[in-house]
Parts: structure tokens; C-alpha cells; sequence
């Protein structure tokens, strides 16, 4: 089952790749108001959106590990 992207794991994610809001809203294609809006904990985007910024993350890199870290990401070993 896969967690659910909260405000803090999206931006914990954000940080992990050294990425600021504008540069995730870009790649994601959406505008950087709705990331700041979700990250502040103001208003949840729609499944589509939380689907597509999960998708970023994790073709950065990132591992969701809530049950395993205490950040709840980390970065994936590629071999």
C-alpha cells in the first residue's frame, strides 16, 4: 500500500533533492500556488495532482519510508 503524500513528506521529498517549490510546480506542471498552498497545509490538492508530484519525487529518487525513517523519505540506492 502506498503512504499518502502529506504536506510534510512532499515537503521533506522537496528538500531531500534540493529542489524549491517553483522547480517541482514546473516539473509537475502545476501552479506553484497550489504546491505552496499544500505544503502550508492550507487546502489538499486533487489525486491527480498528489499522483503526479509522488511520480516526481520518485523519479528523482525518493523512497517513501514514514515506517522507517524519521523524515519518512530517503533516497534510493541505484545499483
Amino acid at each position: 500500500m502506498k503512504t499518502v503524500l502529506t504536506p510534510l513528506l512532499c515537503r521533506e521529498a522537496r528538500a531531500l533533492l534540493d529542489l524549491d517549490t517553483a522547480e517541482v510546480a514546473f516539473v509537475a506542471r502545476i501552479p506553484v500556488a497550489v504546491l505552496e498552498t499544500f505544503e502550508a497545509g492550507h487546502a489538499t490538492p486533487s489525486e491527480t495532482v498528489l499522483a503526479t508530484l509522488r511520480r516526481v519525487f520518485e523519479l528523482g529518487g525518493v523512497a517513501f519510508t514514514p515506517e522507517r525513517s524519521k523524515r519518512g523519505v530517503e533516497l534510493r540506492v541505484c545499483a
